[in-house]
């Protein structure tokens, strides 16, 4: 039964919590999960995401231990590349879109000022976004602006800026499971959360405590579970693939 929902994992890296959480210590490393999603609803196989690369580099966290290549782990669930139509792209920070390059026949959903503020960044700045994951000509950017209801209502997009210009959170509804929202790094940890704190790398620290706000009241609607976006313990529970969440 459609639509199928699975974690995937790209790596682990370590990285100061206060980047996470501005209110944590400057000083305190943690070691956090860095997943992207499929979501099969039979005709269309979306990704949310696509990972770190073996070759990601930035000025925001060092990648420890590096996991397979979506290739590699599409394959397990007997998926070609080619076979993915489109990606969601809940930011274009290192960690989420370096991989985004490789499906060159994807169309790649992201909000109009995310591509804006990945291509004409401050490079003096403490940024996350890499050339040469964003100023691809492999890649079929498809920019879209505010909410976006997809795929017969099974995927709905939800802007969250803040974190970046351009951030935004991905809800896929589930029969059995229920809604998730994929949160993304609007809220990267529970804390940010259960205590109303925006991450402490932000564009715009404000609309990052809002779009928080706003998070939280759109699951209480929607009765969803947040997925926070690089919590270790929370990832810690959930099944990767080839299992799947329905």
């Amino acid at each position: 039964m459609y639509p199928k929902l699975y974690v995937l994992s790209s790596g682990i890296q370590t990285i100061k919590k206060q980047k996470l959480l501005s209110t944590a210590d400057k000083t305190q490393d943690i070691d956090i999960p860095v997943p992207y999603f499929l979501v099969d609803l039979g005709n269309d196989k979306v990704l949310i995401d696509t990972g770190i690369s073996f070759e990601s580099k930035s000025n925001i966290a060092q990648v420890q231990n590096k996991a397979e290549t979506p290739k590699e782990a599409l394959s397990k669930l007997g998926i070609d590349t080619n076979s993915i139509t489109y990606i969601i792209q809940t930011h274009l920070h290192f960690d989420h879109a370096a991989n985004t390059k490789q499906f060159a026949q994807a169309k790649v959903i992201v909000q109009l000022e995310e591509l804006k503020a990945a291509n004409f960044y401050d490079k003096n700045l403490e940024h996350g976004y890499v050339d040469e994951d964003i100023k691809n000509p492999n890649i079929n950017w498809q920019p879209i602006v505010g909410m976006k209801n997809l795929f017969d209502g099974n995927i709905f997009i939800l802007p969250t800026p803040g974190h970046t210009p351009g951030h935004q959170s991905v809800v896929v509804k589930l029969n059995n499971y229920g809604p998730v929202i994929i949160a993304g790094d609007v809220a990267p940890l529970k804390e940010n959360i259960e205590n109303n704190t925006a991450p402490g790398v932000a564009s715009n620290s404000k609309d990052a405590y809002y779009s928080i706000l706003s998070l939280k009241e759109f699951a209480s609607f929607l009765k969803a579970k947040i997925w926070y976006g690089h919590d270790p313990e929370f990832f810690s529970k959930i099944k990767l693939a080839p299992q799947y969440y329905d």
